[in-house]
């Protein structure tokens, strides 16, 4: 019983450090925290948080890592181009559970490699997916392509976070959607 008692507790210590970081980097960037002020915004001793962590920025990094799994988890089930609508509803609907970690992600102190990653996620999946529908196409420009389109959805994607995720992930999928079809298969031959 004790085993589950410290269990939970451990998982509320992390927990409440991870909103309290996130609740920081929306003030300032990773390099100003400090881990005095994010274990009094925590209510947490500085020794119990190097018990877990050597550093706020390590604390992110474990936070961004697990939220790239939950948005690689919903990439990796892409199959073919009519599939793009569903996996940019997955994805949006990643990003609006995780409203929290999405908003200082695509906030004013983000982690810029970090969202280049994210925007890689799907690169190999999608030039895989373009080349078959158009086996011609040099893959350079194909990765041109996604690197054009998957930047600019990732605005639009940043405009709705910004926005309150106020309209539902299915119609921005679809207007996203209609951005890569408009804008890649312009470029290649169908």
């Amino acid at each position: 019983m004790a085993n589950t008692k410290d269990n939970r507790r451990v998982q509320y210590t992390k927990s409440a450090l991870e909103h309290s970081l996130l609740s920081l980097l929306k003030e300032k960037p990773i390099e100003k925290i400090t881990v005095k002020e994010l274990c009094q915004k925590a209510d947490i001793n500085r020794g119990t948080f190097y018990s877990y962590y050597d550093s706020p920025s390590q604390l992110l990094t474990v936070i961004e890592d697990k939220f790239y799994v939950d948005v690689l988890s919903s990439v990796l089930t892409f199959q073919a181009p009519e599939d793009v609508v569903d996996i940019f509803t997955r994805g949006l609907t990643v990003l609006r559970d995780h409203r929290e970690i999405s908003s200082v992600l695509f906030g004013e102190h983000c982690d810029s490699e970090f969202l280049s990653k994210l925007v890689d996620v799907a690169r190999p999946v999608c030039i895989r997916s373009w080349s078959k529908v158009s086996p011609t196409a040099p893959k350079e420009l194909l990765d041109v392509m996604y690197s054009f389109v998957s930047y600019g959805c990732m605005n639009v994607i940043h405009r709705w976070l910004l926005d309150g995720m106020v309209e539902p992930p299915l119609k921005v999928a679809r207007f996203l959607d209609d951005i890569c079809n408009n804008g890649v298969f312009h470029f290649i031959d169908l």
